[in-house]
């Protein structure tokens, strides 16, 4: 179900909204049952068979918290701990590495080795990435001790509320169930609903009448390269930008806006990133909460600024700059490209944007060149290595193709 569309702002909303507080005045569990049900006809609006999946990782990832608490804090449990954790997260990423890359995979796969291996054509569940994501950071609280338990109903409407589901942000479990469960705000707050309405309506105008009509002219445009000439180009790029700008600020001003209407403060996404002074400042603009999260899950324990053992252990066999290029190449450039699922030329993109200046970018093609070459001759790692001598050669002696692959559309 979209934001944007006559069933969800003139059915689904006000019922949701209503029933939630009406239900709340008899009992709360009653409410978050109702809540539950309605994020679930919402996500399966389009696909009821959407429901499987995310009814599926709900139950898996609950159980996984439950096994966890009941082996306690205990020194001695501390490798059961360990061992569900880690088992949590290869679930999580198994499941959201199938629906995303299984036809990368195979189609890298017969590209590389001149194979005729069919496609699977799986369908990509809507908001799998971020209720993977959300249910991952939960995992890790527990195994930290820092998630407040939970009952069932509860942690699947911290899953599956519907303002965040589909397209963010990623709510961690300390934002969102100290929200949600406060008695003061199982009440109307008329402010409250004011306020949301007012964030829903400006995020609809700009995803309606401003996104969409922009759309239209990419649209156009696309069916009309060819003829297209240097102002046309330029106008349709400017739409483009336009377009993909005010769609997701539109849909994050909605989300924050519902969310309001129910009491609940979700975080801010999207922070004017066409305001940004770099790269680096224009994604941490663009998608707050995934940076956020790659740097609270990812980035942190594997040592942050200080290294982690990993890392030092890695630093014993090359220079300094490994560290940047290990975590900017291997954490953040692995992490951001797979979750936008465009295929390899985003890599170098996410992982600039992560943060390294442009002073490291030689460097950081340099470790990495050298260290694709470190793997024993496969076919594969050899044909990446030659494309990647082949590429960051000329990205060294050329700043300027650099920022033309930055700025192309297709990443």
């Amino acid at each position: 179900m979209l934001f944007n569309s006559y069933v969800f702002v003139l059915l689904f909303l006000p019922l949701c909204v209503t029933g939630y507080f009406l239900l709340n005045r008899f009992k709360a569990e009653a409410a978050n049952v109702f809540l539950l049900g309605m994020s679930l006809w919402f996500y399966g609006y389009l696909n009821p068979n959407y429901l499987a999946i995310i009814c599926s990782s709900i139950v898996i990832n609950y159980l996984l918290c439950l096994m966890m608490r009941r082996f306690g804090k205990e020194t001695s449990a501390q490798g059961r701990r360990k061992g569900i954790l880690i088992l949590g997260i290869l679930i999580n990423l198994g499941i959201l590495g199938y629906f995303k890359y299984a036809d990368f995979f195979i189609s890298n796969f017969n590209a590389v080795f001149r194979k005729d291996v069919g496609l699977l054509r799986i369908a990509l569940p809507l908001g799998i990435s971020f209720f993977t994501f959300q249910q991952i950071s939960y995992v890790v609280d527990t195994y930290h001790d820092s998630a407040s338990a939970t009952d069932f109903i509860t942690y699947a409407c911290y899953v599956s509320f519907f303002p965040q589901l589909v397209a963010g942000p990623i709510v961690t479990q300390d934002e969102f169930l100290p929200q949600f469960q406060n008695p003061r705000n199982r009440k109307v707050n008329w402010d409250n609903v004011a306020h949301g309405s007012y964030l829903f309506v400006l995020g609809l105008a700009k995803k309606v009448m401003i996104a969409d009509i922009f759309g239209q002219v990419v649209e156009t445009g696309y069916t009309v390269i060819p003829d297209l000439n240097s102002p046309s180009a330029m106008f349709f790029i400017f739409s483009y930008t336009m377009q993909i700008y005010f769609d997701f600020s539109g849909y994050c001003d909605m989300a924050m806006g519902i969310g309001k209407m129910f009491n609940v403060e979700l975080p801010v996404n999207f922070d004017s990133p066409y305001r940004a002074i770099g790269i680096a400042d224009f994604w941490k603009r663009w998608h707050v909460t995934l940076t956020r999260f790659f740097t609270k899950y990812v980035y942190i324990p594997l040592g942050g600024n200080r290294k982690g053992q990993t890392l030092r252990e890695r630093d014993d066999h090359f220079p300094s700059e490994w560290s940047v290029a290990r975590r900017k190449l291997d954490l953040c450039l692995l992490g951001r490209s797979a979750w936008h699922r465009n295929g390899h030329g985003k890599a170098l993109e996410k992982s600039i944007g992560e943060g390294a200046e442009a002073d490291q970018v030689g460097s950081m093609l340099f470790v990495f060149q050298r260290d694709v070459s470190f793997f024993p001759g496969n076919q594969l790692c050899t044909g990446i290595r030659d494309i990647w001598k082949s590429v960051s050669g000329r990205l060294w002696e050329d700043p300027a193709l650099l920022y033309g692959l930055l700025c192309a559309e297709g990443l």
